[in-house]
């Protein structure tokens, strides 16, 4: 059976009416909103998710710095690669929000509540702002690791003074 979506077919149902017409614009309207919603929650659940991995890998990347500055480093790219990452799929999922935005403003016509245009930037450009800054320090710390002097380590039975005289 035929739902009327992506060029399928109209099939008639025993009342000669098409799956078409029974779909009305208050539905389609009602849909977008419920999906507009839902992604609005979720947009601002998102943040939260991020810092909590980008920051855990900074965590365990710092605590890593003292004894396998390779490993600190590799974390930090790490955290390069995701913070990329999550910058893609914040542009995908703000394209997709502002499609639906912008179908309910058609909808909603002279009575549409709308912050478009504005000179400041949206939520998920500033969420991006900030992976990029994630991004950038992420850089710095595995340029820190790569950096770093390796621990000068005491010979067994030696005393921490025997070690740093010459």
């Amino acid at each position: 059976m035929s739902n009327g979506i992506a060029n399928e077919p109209q099939q008639e149902n025993s009342h000669n009416h098409s799956v078409v017409e029974r779909i009305r614009i208050a539905d389609i309207y009602r849909e977008q909103y419920a999906h507009f919603r839902s992604m609005n929650d979720i947009l601002y659940k998102i943040p939260p998710l991020f810092t909590v991995a980008l920051g855990g890998l900074w965590y365990f990347a710092a605590s890593q710095l003292k004894t396998d500055r390779v490993v600190a480093a590799g974390i930090f790219f790490f955290c390069v690669i995701l913070s990329i990452a999550f910058i893609n799929i914040m542009g995908r999922f703000g394209r997709a929000f502002n499609g639906y935005l912008d179908n309910l403003n058609k909808f909603d016509g002279e009575y549409r509540v709308t912050l478009k245009p504005s000179g400041w930037p949206s939520t998920v450009k500033t969420i991006q702002l900030l992976l990029c800054v994630s991004a950038i320090v992420s850089i710095i710390g595995a340029g820190h690791a790569i950096r770093m002097q390796p621990l000068q380590s005491t010979p067994v039975g030696a005393s921490v003074d025997q070690a740093t005289k010459p």
